[in-house]
């Protein structure tokens, strides 16, 4: 076998003394980041006479093989076929033969016509887009298949042999035959599979395959039927009875009348005659019926689905399925089965079908009509979906695996199919969705794909994957885009990408463009309110395989920055995802709020608290009447001598209920705003007489508020606490109040989300949170970490006041290092 010359752009040439068919193109492919070998790839000739060949980037030698009917080769090679590229093919034979190009898609069968009007020439330019696998060009000669080549179209942007299978597993595996397709232009090749109940695309791809084989096992069986001997008994006159059996001697012994005797002869007027014949209409015959009649059944609901679409109609195909129809029922209906009655089984499995010819090979190729395929194999071809969209439905189905490993699934309404079978999707629109639950913190997460589309003032929004996210403590819904998208920018030295952007690999920049719309321009109305952004960030999840590298790449490091970058995301790529995954549900309210910029809420969140104020006092009671007292005339009453007056003035108090006095009802649940603070003698309190002249504060109060959620009660006895309204807003238990800082409430509020356990305990003016068997201590100017014991790290501050959520992820970190190494 000849090898091109170097630089030509002819892939390949074959030819034979009838015809000749040359394939051009480019002979590599500028966007593809594989090495492969010589041997990754082949091409298949299936000819009928002796042919030549010339293969562009063959190392080996010629395999030409022959046999009695045709001569057939396999030349191994380095890939020179891929997605989203343009090939020319041109077809020369000798004008005294009919000649036709052939592929099973007609969108390549139409792009090959006639070049010429006085010669045998066609030509055209086919593109299989992102369509990868094996795909047949046949040529006929006068309507007959007389040359074929299978070549192989490969993937510019993932691993053919790891990833790409991988995703197809991963997608069947998960939402069974959501992965095929009935007719595309490539197609991959499976073996039988051990589920039933197959698609419409698996049994058409099957029954292309078998059905020669499957007439014939129908034409022998017909040839030579299974029959029996079918016995039937009738009352005769003597003269008619031509036989007889122990059933007839029996009739007689009962009907002694008809026997006489005559000369000494004995006679018999009427007996019981038996007539053998034989029939068709057996066990086994009616079974073969019925697979029969289920498979044309089949056929027709495949063929009146597939003109029904909403595509072009391939009239090719329907005339392919009415011969096999046309077929089945001339031997149905022009045979012994005409007269037999179609039944679906019977108990036991009779022999016939085991042994007699014919029937054992009808039956082996109907169970294979109902049995599914399996990735694995080479015996069906079967096509698959458009690689994009293959690798969004997978990008799904992966983010919606790893949650699934973490998260108990509460319900889903995704794992669905719509359609009749023949063209399978994924549940599209508004309700689409898998609800799964946090054990740790009870908090719901929400999976939706393609959710309903996001009607805006200006232009609908429709992102692939959102990740909704509710935060014990807010009724903000934190919601994050994780777009897939089937291209990459491979940084090629002197283009725009390599120069401007990252010197490695990475999304393209129209991608992230789209992130920064998504999460800027989808925004949400509450009432009457204003419209206010839900979208706390958005990531383009695009293929590619060095998670190593590409955490130096610019768009990683923006996600920290602006919330907005890419993710690499393949079979072979899946931590770093896992690991947003992660970050994303255990961050408290405020470790989400702080991703994003200006996002919904942002109002409250920029109102300075200044946490030296401690102007609401925390107030006990005496006994519990005078709860109702001081919510009847709106007033409390403290002595001067537990109250310095430099903890004045007072804005607001709040109404300590224990448990020795309130049992089940203990804590705080009332509050309010006070508007006058007077020094009055305890005797002048007149709601609550007592003769003393000691010196008292009489806080009256505007009116008593009901926190929405009472702070639960703790501690055994009580001290009296001065705290402010944020934390009386915003904590769930009492020892809250004591918190003194921001970046005390934000780690304690951390803490809470990653410990089954966290209470405050303070010790001089040092606060410190512990949980399980660790301890965090704020000691001069510095955060310390403890786990039984042992010092497993220290902090500034001010270093977690500039970065709380990579503080807060080593401070994890430390202590699960400390864990193990105890």
């Amino acid at each position: 076998m000849d090898s091109l010359h170097t630089g030509s752009d002819e892939l390949i040439y074959v030819q034979t003394d009838k015809v000749s068919i040359i394939i051009k193109g480019r002979t590599a492919h500028s966007n593809i980041h594989q090495e492969y070998t010589p041997n990754d790839s082949a091409l298949k000739v299936f000819c009928k006479d002796r042919y030549e060949v010339s293969l562009n980037k063959c190392k080996l030698s010629d395999s030409l093989s022959e046999n009695r009917k045709s001569y057939f080769g396999i030349y191994s090679c380095t890939p020179i076929f891929y997605e989203q590229q343009n090939y020319e093919i041109i077809i020369e034979a000798d004008d005294a033969y009919e000649i036709d190009f052939w592929h099973d898609n007609y969108n390549i069968r139409n792009k090959v016509t006639r070049a010429s009007r006085q010669h045998n020439i066609f030509s055209g330019i086919i593109n299989f887009g992102n369509e990868i696998g094996l795909s047949d060009l046949v040529i006929k000669l006068k309507g007959e298949k007389y040359l074929c080549l299978v070549i192989e179209i490969f993937p510019t942007k993932i691993d053919y042999k790891e990833d790409y299978k991988n995703i197809v597993a991963d997608v069947t595996r998960e939402v069974y035959n959501l992965v095929f397709d009935f007719l595309k232009k490539t197609y991959i090749s499976y073996r039988q599979g051990d589920h039933v109940n197959n698609s419409p695309v698996e049994f058409f791809a099957v029954i292309r395959q078998i059905y020669s084989d499957f007439i014939r096992a129908i034409d022998v069986l017909l040839a030579r039927p299974h029959h029996i001997l079918e016995k039937t008994y009738e009352v005769l006159p003597e003269y008619k009875v031509k036989r007889i059996d122990h059933s007839t001697m029996r009739w007689i012994e009962k009907h002694q009348e008809r026997v006489c005797q005559s000369n000494h002869t004995i006679l018999v007027e009427r007996a019981l005659s038996v007539r053998k014949q034989i029939t068709y209409d057996t066990k086994e015959n009616r079974l073969t019926k019925y697979m029969l009649q289920q498979t044309i059944k089949r056929l027709t609901e495949l063929r009146r689905n597939y003109q029904q679409l909403q595509r072009d109609t391939d009239m090719d195909i329907v005339k392919q399925i009415d011969r096999m129809i046309q077929g089945l029922n001339r031997r149905c209906n022009s045979s012994f089965l005409a007269g037999v009655n179609a039944h679906e089984g019977f108990a036991g499995m009779s022999l016939v079908f085991s042994l007699a010819p014919g029937y054992r090979d009808l039956y082996k190729y109907y169970l294979m009509l109902l049995r599914g395929l399996s990735i694995h194999g080479d015996v069906f071809n079967i096509s698959v979906k458009d690689l994009a969209l293959l690798y969004e439905y997978w990008c799904f189905i992966k983010l919606n695996s790893l949650l699934k490993d973490r998260y108990e699934l509460v319900s889903q309404d995704i794992i669905k199919t719509q359609g009749n079978g023949l063209f399978v999707s994924l549940v599209k629109g508004n309700g689409s969705h898998v609800k799964y639950r946090n054990v740790a913190t009870g908090e719901v997460i929400l999976l939706s794909y393609n959710p309903k589309a996001i009607t805006l003032p200006t232009v609908t929004q429709r992102p692939d994957n959102v990740l909704s996210l509710q935060k014990k403590g807010t009724d903000i819904q934190y919601e994050y885009v994780f777009d897939a998208k089937y291209r990459i920018n491979l940084a090629l030295p002197e283009s725009g990408y390599f120069k401007a952007i990252d010197r490695t690999p990475g999304p393209e920049v129209d991608d992230i463009n789209t992130m920064h719309r998504y999460r800027d321009a989808i925004v949400y109305r509450n009432g009457a309110d204003p419209f206010q952004r839900t979208m706390f960030g958005a990531y383009v999840l695009f293929p590619y395989t060095n998670e190593v590298e590409y955490r130096s790449h610019r768009f990683y490091k923006s996600i920290d920055e602006v919330n907005i970058g890419g993710l690499p995301f393949l079979p072979s790529a899946t931590s770093l995802v896992a690991d947003m995954l992660d970050e994303l549900v255990a961050d408290s309210p405020d470790s989400a709020f702080e991703r994003a910029t200006l996002p919904r809420g942002i109002e409250d969140k920029l109102k300075k608290i200044d946490w030296s104020v401690r102007d609401v006092l925390i107030g006990s009671l005496s006994n519990p009447a005078q709860l109702n007292i001081c919510q009847k005339y709106c007033f409390y009453h403290i002595p001067v001598s537990k109250l310095d007056e430099s903890s004045l003035p007072i804005h607001y108090v709040a109404i300590y209920q224990s448990k020795r006095m309130f049992g089940k009802a203990a804590g705080i649940r009332y509050y309010g705003e006070v508007i006058k603070c007077i020094p009055v003698k305890r005797s002048a309190i007149l709601e609550t007489p007592r003769n003393s002249d000691e010196a008292y504060y009489r806080l009256e109060v505007k009116e008593w508020n009901v926190l929405s959620k009472p702070i639960k009660v703790k501690e055994a006895g009580f001290v009296r606490i001065l705290t402010n309204l944020f934390l009386l807003l915003h904590s769930s238990e009492v020892p809250e109040l004591l918190i003194r800082s921001e970046e005390e409430y934000r780690l304690y509020s951390e803490l809470k989300r990653i410990a089954n356990h966290a209470s405050i305990a303070e010790e001089d003016s040092n606060i410190g949170f512990e949980f399980e068997d660790g301890c965090i201590a704020f000691l001069d100017g510095n955060i310390n970490v403890h786990k039984n014991g042992v010092d497993c790290g220290r902090y500034t501050i001010e270093h977690f006041s500039k970065y709380p959520r990579a503080t807060i992820r080593q401070i994890r970190s430390d202590m699960n290092r400390c864990r193990d190494c105890n």
